[in-house]
C-alpha cells in the first residue's frame, strides 16, 4: 500500500518509494526544520526541496549543512532558490523566531524538529549521557515561547503544524521488544526523559492554540541501512479501531524516518497522522 493511503493499520507496511516528481512546485507551503543536520531531518529536508518545497532551517554552521545537501545531489542553485538557513542556536529564542517567521514577515506553515543529543560515554559504561541532555526540552520550550507571542498578536493566518521526532520505550503501552527493556532503560535514560518533556511541551502547545496540530514520531532504536519499508502504530485510538496500539520492532534506518516523515506529515499536512504519537520500525 502507498504510504501517501490511509494509515489505518499498526502491522501494515509502508511502501516508501519517492514520489517527489508528483509534487508541483506552485503555491507549496514553507517548512521550518530544526536540527536539519541529523540522520532524519537532513533526509526529510532533502526530499522536500527536491519536491519544491521552501525551507527554512536553523544550523549552527551554515556550510556544514550546504554541504550536506550537496552531497545529496542538491545543486546550488536549488539551495539558493528554495533554502534559506539561518545561523543559531535552537535554544535561542531570538534565532528560532528568525526561522518561523521569514523577511516578509510571514509564519511558516509546518515546523518539523528533529533535534537531539548525542550519545556521551561516562566512566560508568552501562550509563552513559548526552552531550546536550536537554536539548529537546529546552528547544521546545524557545518555539513554544514565539509561537505563544505570534499567537497572541491574532495577526497569523493560522498556526503551523509541529512534527518531532521522538523515540519509543516512552509510551504508556509496551512499544519495544522485551529484550530491548535493559538497554531503554538503563543506557537510555538520560535520552528519553529529555524527549518525555518535549512531547509534554508539544501537547502544551496544541492545547493552547501556539500549533494548528502535532504529529509525534516515536521512532524505534535508529540503526542500519534504510529498507523504503516501514511498519507504523499509534496510542490514543478509540477501542477497537483498527491501528490501536503501537509498531513493535527493533530497528528503523535514520533514512527511512526523514522520507517516512516527508511522505506522510509534510507532504500531506499531517494526513491521517494529525494528533498522535506515531511510532515506526521496521
Amino acid at each position: 500500500m502507498s504510504p501517501r493511503s490511509s494509515v489505518n493499520d499498526k502491522a501494515m507496511s509502508h511502501s516508501l518509494e519517492s514520489d517527489e516528481a508528483a509534487f508541483s512546485a506552485t503555491h507549496l507551503p514553507t517548512i521550518a526544520f530544526f536540527g536539519a543536520t541529523g540522520g532524519c531531518t537532513i533526509a526529510s529536508l532533502s526530499h522536500a526541496l527536491k519536491s519544491g518545497y521552501y525551507a527554512r532551517a536553523l544550523a549552527r554552521t551554515p556550510s556544514k549543512l550546504q554541504d550536506m545537501l550537496k552531497k545529496r545531489q542538491l545543486s546550488q542553485k536549488l539551495l539558493d532558490g528554495k533554502l534559506v538557513i539561518i545561523q543559531g542556536n535552537a535554544k535561542n529564542e531570538e534565532d528560532v523566531r528568525k526561522v518561523l517567521i521569514n523577511e516578509k514577515g510571514e509564519l511558516v506553515d509546518q515546523i518539523a524538529s528533529g533535534l537531539g543529543g548525542a550519545p556521551k560515554f561516562t566512566p560508568n559504561p552501562l550509563r552513559p549521557t548526552l552531550d546536550d541532555p536537554q536539548v529537546c526540552q529546552d528547544s521546545m520550550a524557545a518555539i513554544n515561547a514565539v509561537l505563544q507571542k505570534i499567537a497572541a498578536t491574532g495577526q497569523a493566518p493560522r498556526m503551523p503544524l509541529l512534527s518531532a521526532i521522538s523515540t519509543t520505550g516512552i509510551s504508556q503501552s509496551r512499544d519495544i521488544p522485551i529484550a530491548m527493556i535493559p538497554l531503554y532503560h538503563w543506557m537510555l535514560g538520560p535520552a528519553h526523559a529529555d524527549k518525555k518533556i518535549m512531547e509534554n511541551r508539544i501537547l502544551e502547545a496544541k492545547k493552547e492554540g501556539w500549533i494548528r496540530d502535532f504529529v509525534i514520531i516515536r521512532a524505534s532504536l535508529l540503526l542500519g541501512e534504510a529498507r523504503k519499508e516501514v511498519r507504523v502504530g499509534w496510542e490514543g485510538k478509540a477501542p477497537g479501531q483498527l491501528g490501536d496500539g503501537a509498531a513493535v520492532g527493533y530497528t528503523i534506518s535514520r533514512e527511512d524516518v526523514g522520507l517516512f516523515v516527508y511522505q506522510n506529515v509534510i507532504a500531506q499536512s499531517g494526513g491521517d497522522l494529525v494528533g498522535k504519537k506515531v511510532s515506526i520500525t521496521h
